[in-house]
């Protein structure tokens, strides 16, 4: 480090500008600061050390200088105090012996004065957090209580602060709080701790109720005994009501959930039991069709209420199967052979697939084994779903190319796929990737809830289902399930 002067007497203004500022060893102080101990020039004409500073000594009348330095009680260098002769001297050694006395003097005074800023320089800032108001602040003595207090506790607990200064922390705290608060602070001043945070209620002046956090941290004598405690105090009641605000906003969410939930539900439902009504309303005008007609065609018209029979034994299925489904526990698995299920919705659907002139086309079984673990109506109405779609689809094409085919096939040696194809006018490439969200139709009429049903279903039963473009036109729906 450098030496600037702090204080001299008697010596000139040229004299002192050459040494305003010391750091090296070429002048007597600069050689004690570096060795730390005292230095004696008896003749600055003789000594080497000095000769770039001779001229300006020789002006001044300098002949001889002693620089002894000060060294605090940690040991720390606090500067060198320099006594500067008019003439060659040696010194005695009682004038070292009270160089050193005042030497330390001089450094007990230096460093009290350093203590004693650093004091004051840590007040001001204690001061200025404490003022600052981010948080409530409180100094409490255990002898003489509160102490001081900032305005930000002042406003969250609504005193006035002579007022405030006069309570104990008892009279401000919620008495069902109280005895955890207790608990703390005895554990403090049995130095067992030195601080503790918790929260707790306090009472405004106006009797109302505030939740705080409250942070305490002591400071100890020497002894060991609590000579203060600093208290800080932060107002939550902007956070709970927040915190409240968003529980219910929590709860409206969730009511709109269920409320959306219950309605896709019924839309679900609805349209599970639509498609064997469907069924029932076709085959009934069929059988009314056979039997109106001349002469009557009864096999026919047994058929169609054979039809009708079975579509509202279907219904009756859709609806067991809603109420497993609504029921706690697993649905119950059994074999299903997907070609004859594939079969039963080709026959279901040969009414309606005549009314709207398409050819049903069921390829004949493929591998040796077609069946699946699962539940056959769910699995009968995704197949229904599925074939359905195809039928939709194929309503603006010529008459010439209407043709659905299913198909069940062997994946592998460990699963079975079902194909549904249709020469429809295919899915559109921006619709590919949404076709399958619930309430997404690209039906005038639509609810957007078939595939996305049929899906859930499918995987459900551990497997996938997919749809993919056709070479020649139209698209065919995949999916498949563990054999």
């Amino acid at each position: 480090g450098d030496l600037v002067i702090v204080a001299q007497r008697n010596l000139q203004p040229a004299f002192l500008t050459r040494f305003t500022r010391v750091h090296d060893e070429s002048s007597v102080g600069g050689r004690a600061m570096a060795r730390r101990e005292r230095v004696i020039v008896e003749d600055v004409l003789a000594d080497p050390l000095f000769a770039p500073h001779r001229a300006i000594a020789a002006a001044a009348g300098i002949r001889a200088v002693q620089s002894t330095p000060l060294v605090s009680s940690k040991g720390e260098l606090l500067g060198v105090i320099s006594i500067h002769f008019r003439q060659p001297r040696r010194f005695s050694v009682t004038e070292l012996r009270f160089t050193d006395l005042y030497a330390r003097l001089a450094a007990d005074i230096v460093e009290r004065n350093r203590a004693e800023e650093a004091l004051r320089a840590s007040e001001e800032r204690f001061r200025r957090y404490f003022d600052l108001g981010l948080i409530g602040m409180a100094l409490t003595s255990p002898v003489k209580g509160c102490i001081e207090a900032n305005d930000e506790l002042c406003r969250i607990l609504g005193y006035p602060r002579e007022e405030l200064l006069r309570l104990r922390w008892s009279d401000l705290t919620h008495r069902d709080d109280l005895a955890a608060d207790v608990a703390q602070f005895d554990r403090v001043m049995a130095g067992e701790q030195d601080g503790y945070v918790l929260e707790k209620r306090f009472i405004r002046r106006n009797g109302q109720v505030v939740w705080c956090t409250m942070a305490v941290r002591c400071v100890r004598a020497a002894d060991g005994s609590v000579d203060f405690l600093v208290a800080l105090v932060e107002d939550m009641t902007q956070r709970l009501q927040a915190d409240e605000a968003l529980r219910r906003a929590r709860e409206q969410l969730a009511h709109v959930s269920r409320v959306a939930a219950m309605g896709e539900m019924v839309g679900s439902i609805a349209h599970e039991i639509n498609q064997p009504l469907a069924a029932i309303v076709a085959n009934g005008h069929a059988s009314a069709h056979w039997l109106a007609a001349q002469p009557p065609n009864h096999g026919e018209a047994v058929t169609a209420v054979q039809n009708i029979v079975a579509a509202a034994h279907r219904a009756g299925e859709v609806v067991a199967g809603i109420r497993r489904f609504l029921q706690r526990g697993a649905a119950p698995r059994a074999p299903v052979d997907l070609h004859a299920s594939v079969c039963e919705v080709a026959r279901m659907l040969e009414p309606e697939a005549r009314a709207r002139q398409v050819r049903l086309q069921v390829e004949p079984r493929r591998g040796a084994a077609t069946f699946v673990p699962g539940d056959e109506v769910q699995l009968q109405q995704v197949i229904l779903n599925l074939a359905m779609n195809g039928l939709d689809a194929m309503a603006t094409v010529p008459e010439a190319k209407r043709c659905l085919r299913m198909a069940v096939e062997a994946e592998g040696r460990h699963a079975v796929r079902v194909s549904v194809c249709d020469a429809g006018h295919g899915v559109a490439p921006l619709e590919r990737d949404r076709i399958f969200d619930a309430f997404h139709t690209t039906k005038p009429t639509g609810m957007g809830l078939g595939l996305a049903i049929s899906r859930s279903i499918v995987e459900t039963h551990g497997g996938r289902l997919w749809c993919e473009a056709n070479p020649g036109g139209g698209e065919t729906f995949s999916f498949t399930l563990q054999a």
